[in-house]
């Protein structure tokens, strides 16, 4: 497959087919994450791959729980029915793929953010100097990943919004809080093909100087 063909190809997937994704792809795909380019090459990122679906389900179960104790906080009752929703499935639906690869992101230790501190530049505006460059390094990972998983037959889908039950992740799948999961990654046979999202014009956020 062509790689502008596999990125405008890709589609994110929410329902899956309970075919096994075989060990050899499964390494294919963690070789692709592995592959990305990093800051400094520190390559900040490890990676968990989930098949007991007792373990996925604890997980989904923690979500939810944690979206029941947002509801009462929401600032209207469309985000309260929103939230609903995200629990019954947006947020949840990794719980039915074959294979869930957590995406981890350890500790950047990065000097220039520290050299700016020193300098006086509050922390938001050390953000916006040094925009989270580890972050910025698992997303290349991430990235990669998703575009193996589509080269290879498979679905997939960036999810974050799990990432709310963080602490119960913790527990659950034994870890601290030296790194973080930065994005679940579900894996499996499509089960549907929706239809591609449309993108904004590329005039619309191009600017050449020269």
């Amino acid at each position: 497959m062509e790689l502008i063909e596999s990125i405008k190809g890709r589609k994110s997937i929410r329902r899956f087919k309970q075919t096994p994704v075989p060990d050899e792809d499964i390494k294919k795909i963690l070789e692709a994450g592995r592959w990305a380019p990093s800051a400094n090459n520190t390559q900040p990122w490890s990676f968990l791959v989930i098949k007991d679906k007792l373990v996925l389900k604890q997980m989904a179960e923690a979500v939810r729980s944690m979206v029941d104790k947002m509801i009462p906080y929401a600032e209207s009752e469309k985000q309260s029915q929103r939230l609903a929703a995200y629990k019954g499935n947006y947020y949840t639906f990794f719980e039915r793929a074959p294979v869930v690869i957590a995406v981890f992101m350890e500790g950047y230790d990065a000097g220039t953010d520290k050299l700016l501190a020193r300098m006086g530049y509050p922390a938001e505006d050390i953000r916006r100097l040094r925009p989270v460059p580890g972050l910025q390094s698992v997303a290349a990972a991430v990235q990669n990943m998703l575009l193996a998983i589509h080269a290879l037959g498979y679905g997939s889908c960036w999810m974050t919004g799990p990432l709310v039950a963080q602490e119960a992740f913790e527990k659950l799948l034994g870890y601290g809080k030296e790194r973080s999961i930065a994005a679940l990654l579900p894996v499996g046979v499509p089960d549907e093909d929706p239809p591609s999202r449309s993108r904004k014009e590329l005039a619309e956020m191009t600017r050449v100087i020269g």
